[in-house]
């Protein structure tokens, strides 16, 4: 995994509703677009097998709603299945992710937080990523992690937990992750579209985790 390279200018920007609070009981990531910014998991193993057009031309009839989840997979698949399970470890140790996230995942854990990863992503790249109590993901092509699905897995755990939601927090960039931010009072936009910005508690510009992390965590102190 490599990080960012980091912009000529970097910065952070907390919205007024809510304070700042201590270290949260649990913490909720998304991945494409927010540890892995500016891009996709899919069209970094695409990349790996030089189809990443084929993927952003996926990318673009899902979003106009012209084919469903199962369809993008089944075609996502195709792409790059000649490539064998090897196309994920290449595709995340080329990939470029947010400077700071073991960092912050360190800093979460010694707090007592249960840290998760919540992506519809494909599940072999995202289990690349260590450090989280728990990754949920997709399983292409027939088990697709839908942003509907982020509020009902946060709801279990956080009951499961036995905490209340003012205890998680959650960062996020786009449209996928309304569902979850329109249930939880602690978020963080992370270089996120305008509907998703509007919405969080708090929005971030730039590229270091351990920035975002401490709109709500102003505590946080890390080693590196």
């Amino acid at each position: 995994m490599t990080t960012a390279p980091r912009p000529a200018a970097t910065g952070a920007r907390s919205g007024p509703s809510v304070a700042a609070s201590p270290a949260p009981a649990l913490a909720v990531f998304d991945l494409d677009g927010t540890l892995l910014p500016e891009t996709t998991s899919c069209r970094e193993i695409a990349r790996v097998v030089g189809r990443h057009s084929d993927i952003h031309d996926l990318e673009a009839a899902y979003g106009r709603g012209e084919i469903d989840s199962r369809a993008f997979a089944v075609s996502a698949l195709r792409c790059w299945s000649a490539g064998g399970k090897a196309v994920y470890r290449q595709a995340f140790d080329a990939a470029r992710f947010l400077h700071g996230i073991q960092d912050c995942l360190t800093w979460l854990r010694t707090h007592g937080a249960t840290t998760i990863l919540v992506t519809m992503s494909h599940r072999e790249f995202a289990e690349c990523l260590d450090g989280f109590d728990h990754i949920f993901a997709s399983d292409y092509p027939d088990d697709i992690l839908n942003p509907e699905d982020k509020p009902l897995i946060v709801e279990k755990l956080r009951t499961d937990l036995g905490i209340t939601a003012d205890d998680v927090i959650a960062f996020g960039d786009s449209t996928s992750d309304l569902p979850l931010f329109r249930t939880l009072r602690r978020t963080v936009a992370v270089n996120a579209s305008p509907a998703l910005t509007a919405l969080a508690a708090h929005h971030y510009q730039g590229d270091d985790l351990r920035e975002a992390l401490r709109l709500v965590c102003p505590d946080a102190e890390f080693t590196s």
